[in-house]
């Protein structure tokens, strides 16, 4: 057990004598003094020794351990006659034993245990490719194996405001490994001289070794700034699968257009560029596109978003209301045979366009449908929801559901002949029109509906009276939750209120949709209620389950609690 402490503990006396140098005590003492010390920590130390247990490794151990001992305590000694008394120095060792047997533990785990030593260094290397470039350095003083297996890790991640740093890194990494390719390139910058140390080149050299994952983007600085920070090489790329751009300027592609025949992944959020057909372009350009986000931005000179893909698998578009430009007008259209799943939060386009859908499986809308009048926002809803009849799993926020409400009087919610789960976020103003939404869902098989308390507004009764078809024949599963206090009506998000009273009122509300869904759902097998011990509605709610008649007498009821 000796043998492995002693370069440890040799490392701990070279780095207090190393202290000691740079902070020199006014108190003094004499070589006598020390060496006195010495001799009664040896005494300590030997009488812990088993008798017959003494070799050349254990004296050496007990050689250096007492010099740091006595180092240790000489350094925060006041006066000689400090550990005069055996007894206290005795206690005082103890306590410092521990720290020792602390950090030696904290060394010992920092050596990622056998099983990671036994590791061959291609994998070893890959699991340090999901650390910031700074912490997969920091390995190298884990032991000699480690030493210079950071610069194996085919990947280089920085999150700095210095770029002449960055680059002078980069230009060294590359020099070690002349010919290799990275798979993983990140950098966020958060400085503002970004464009001015050349960054551009660099990443224009990344590109050029064969990157096949690049994450650009600036946490801190105006994208007026960052204009030049993609270079045009990034549109010709034949080894780019994942490409993520965040708040930078994008310069216009080259004549020769975009060719990114393995981008199978792309990110585009806050970015800004001269060509409003930018997005369009990258889109042609990648064959085997799959995963698509685009977070756009009022000024990002992209007022037509037109998203057409064969292959496109995954969209997700986002467009908040927090800044707008008077009069300009935004729309979005999208055309994707393949496309399986769509997240739409697009609340600035007047004018939406989806077509060719026949595949989508899962679609989650949180949206207002833009900003014009009622009557244009009717249109808008009926033609997205005309353009999207296969989907099998929907998700709709409560503001969604407000416009979509607005548009009952003229005609019946749209029917989703193949819609199976429905998701969606009901105030209790909005619990009234529940049966309207179901009705254009006859083949539902589950349904989860999130509770929200709208301060403002309550209604008077709540009446549901017309039984749904998928109630009847078809719902199995049902979850209802309370999830949230909104403060004001038309609140984009629930805002979370702290609360320790809901009005009795109200959860006479949530008991009759819970009685609702019991007494008419003839083929139900699962109900389960989430509700928060803080409002104690679980309690009024679990009171009142025997007074139902259950439509399904074999359905199961399961109460759980949920926080707020």
């Amino acid at each position: 057990m000796a043998e492995p402490l002693v370069p440890f503990v040799s490392s701990l006396l070279k780095t207090q004598q190393d202290y000691d140098l740079a902070h020199p005590r006014q108190i003094r003492f004499n070589d006598t003094s020390r060496q006195a010390m010495r001799t009664r920590i040896n005494v300590i130390l030997q009488r812990r020794v088993t008798p017959g247990t003494s070799s050349r490794t254990l004296q050496m151990f007990l050689s250096i351990y007492t010099d740091y001992l006595e180092s240790k305590l000489m350094s925060s000694a006041n006066s000689e006659e400090e550990y005069s008394n055996p007894r206290d120095l005795e206690v005082r060792i103890h306590y410092l034993e521990k720290e020792v047997q602390e950090l030696w533990n904290r060394l010992r785990d920092l050596r990622f245990s056998d099983r990671l030593s036994a590791l061959p260094n291609t994998l070893i290397t890959q699991i340090l490719l999901c650390l910031p470039t700074k912490e997969s350095i920091k390995t190298s003083f884990l032991s000699k194996r480690f030493k210079d297996l950071w610069l194996q890790v085919p990947g280089l991640e920085f999150h700095s405001h210095e770029p002449p740093a960055i680059r002078n890194f980069i230009v060294t990494f590359f020099q070690i490994n002349r010919g290799s390719r990275l798979q993983r390139f990140k950098v966020t910058y958060n400085g503002r001289n970004v464009c001015l140390h050349g960054t551009s080149e660099f990443i224009a050299g990344v590109v050029n070794r064969g990157v096949q994952q690049l994450d650009v983007g600036s946490s801190t600085l105006k994208r007026l700034l960052t204009n030049d920070l993609v270079h045009v090489n990034i549109y010709k790329s034949n080894t780019l699968v994942s490409l993520k751009l965040a708040n930078v300027g994008m310069q216009n592609p080259p004549e020769f257009g975009v060719s990114l025949p393995c981008l199978k992944t792309m990110h585009l959020e806050d970015i800004t560029t001269k060509d409003p057909l930018i997005v369009e372009k990258l889109i042609s350009g990648c064959p085997v596109l799959e995963d698509l986000t685009v977070f756009r931005v009022f000024d990002d000179n992209v007022p037509f978003l037109r998203v057409r893909s064969q292959c496109l698998k995954r969209f997700r578009v986002k467009f908040g209301r927090s800044r707008k430009i008077y009069g300009k007008e935004y729309a979005v259209e999208v055309d994707a045979p393949g496309l399986k799943y769509m997240n739409f939060r697009d609340d600035l386009s007047d004018k939406v366009v989806v077509k060719n859908l026949s595949s989508l499986f899962k679609v989650d809308i949180d949206t207002q449908f833009g900003t014009s009048t009622l009557q244009i926002k009717k249109a808008i809803i009926c033609d997205f929801l005309k353009g999207i009849p296969s989907v099998r799993h929907m998700i709709i926020s409560q503001p969604t559901l407000e416009v979509l409400y607005s548009c009952k009087e003229h005609g019946p919610f749209t029917k989703f002949c193949n819609l199976t789960r429905f998701e969606a976020s009901f105030c209790t103003v909005l619990l009234q029109t529940l049966p309207y939404f179901l009705q254009g869902c006859p083949k539902l098989k589950h349904l989860k509906l999130n509770l929200l308390y709208l301060k403002d507004l309550e209604p008077e009764n709540l009446e549901l009276t017309v039984v749904p078809q998928c109630l009847l024949c078809t719902l199995e599963c049902v979850e209802v939750k309370e999830v949230a206090t909104v403060e004001k009506a038309g609140k984009k998000r629930a805002r979370y209120i702290k609360r320790t009273k809901v009005s009795k009122h109200m959860k006479k509300i949530w008991i009759e949709v819970v009685r609702y869904i019991l007494e008419n759902s003839l083929v139900l097998k699962k109900l389960v209620l989430c509700f928060s011990p803080v409002t104690n509605s679980v309690l009024e709610i679990s009171e009142a389950l025997p007074t139902f008649t259950i439509g399904s007498p074999g359905c199961e009821i399961f109460n759980h609690l949920t926080s707020l």
